[in-house]
């Protein structure tokens, strides 16, 4: 088949832990576990060329991966994986390289939020993701990470009569890398209930709603007492949610935003809650979701759209 060329450009040069960067470093680390033949590497915009990634890029990556100095001479009949979201018209660039390069071309496929729900993701992401998923138009193979994903962009693409693309879907997996998977909770302290919300402050994840439900939980129940931790970075944009959750710790000390954490970091929490919840209203995936599943924490989130075919297979409790 030839070697598997993964382009990390974003991951590699970012700290950030968002769910498609998540993806991104599971990836890599799952073909590194299975002994598969590839190579991680970064678009360089300048040289119009993929290059090698250096020790600094590897160690972001959370995983190791070949360091060279040089790529193959030959790149005919390898695979390029683009697992990363590419806009301003980097996508075509690269494609057209692969092609080239005789490459074929694989592409992860997250979801087409910003199409249906514009006003709910940064400028950026509004303005140029039709583009992109254009672009995902001319791969030999698209991998949405759900199966409500690959219906978001069958609808795209027949909407707007582009060619279909081999299309199958891969969900995504929940385990943190290089930690071991954490042991079923005996049970539920009857001095205090820890719940853990992972995601983004962005808009979509709905944390005013949780907020306002936490809130009032915490005063209609004088035991257990009711401690609600949060995980997750700021998002581009969105400033008066990251208001809003400082708002609420204010009021109530039992409410701790912690940031964006590492992988260590995150297990300890998960170890420390007694279930997760995810308030989510619109995803692609919902990998927190399956990260709760995978550590053996039961998950609240949404019963509809992907948080629900997600929850399908048990260890969630499904509301409206």
């Amino acid at each position: 088949m030839g070697a598997i060329f993964v382009a990390a450009s974003h991951t590699a040069k970012s700290d950030a832990r968002t769910g498609i960067q998540t993806v991104v470093r599971g990836l890599l680390s799952g073909l590194t576990r299975a002994n598969v033949d590839f190579r991680a590497v970064r678009w360089s915009a300048w040289r119009s060329a993929f290059l090698p990634l250096n020790a600094k890029h590897s160690k972001r990556l959370a995983t190791y991966v070949c360091i060279t100095d040089r790529l193959p001479n030959r790149l005919h009949g390898s695979w390029l994986l683009l697992p990363e979201v590419i806009y301003r018209n980097e996508l075509h660039r690269v494609i057209a390289y692969a092609r080239e390069q005789q490459m074929r071309v694989a592409a992860i496929f997250h979801d087409a939020i910003p199409i249906s729900h514009p006003e709910l993701v940064r400028p950026k992401a509004a303005k140029y993701h039709a583009d992109y998923m254009t672009g995902l138009c001319n791969v030999d193979l698209l991998i949405p990470v759900s199966h409500s994903a690959a219906d978001q962009f069958r609808l795209f693409v027949e909407k707007r009569r582009l060619p279909f693309p081999t299309i199958y879907v891969c969900t995504s997996a929940g385990d943190l890398f290089g930690e071991e998977r954490l042991p079923a909770k005996a049970a539920v302290s009857s001095q205090a209930v820890n719940i853990l919300c992972v995601s983004t402050l962005e808009p979509r994840k709905n944390h005013k709603t949780l907020l306002e439900a936490f809130e009032l939980a915490s005063a209609t129940l004088s035991q257990p007492e009711l401690r609600l931790q949060l995980v997750g970075d700021r998002y581009e944009g969105a400033d008066f949610v990251v208001e809003i959750v400082k708002a609420a710790m204010a009021r109530n000390p039992n409410v701790i935003w912690h940031g964006k954490l590492t992988d260590h970091q995150m297990t300890n929490l998960y170890h420390e809650c007694d279930f997760t919840i995810y308030p989510s209203v619109l995803e692609g995936f919902g990998l927190p979701i399956i990260q709760s599943l995978w550590n053996r924490r039961p998950c609240i989130c949404a019963n509809f759209g992907t948080m629900a075919e997600t929850a399908s297979g048990g260890g969630c409790l499904t509301v409206d």
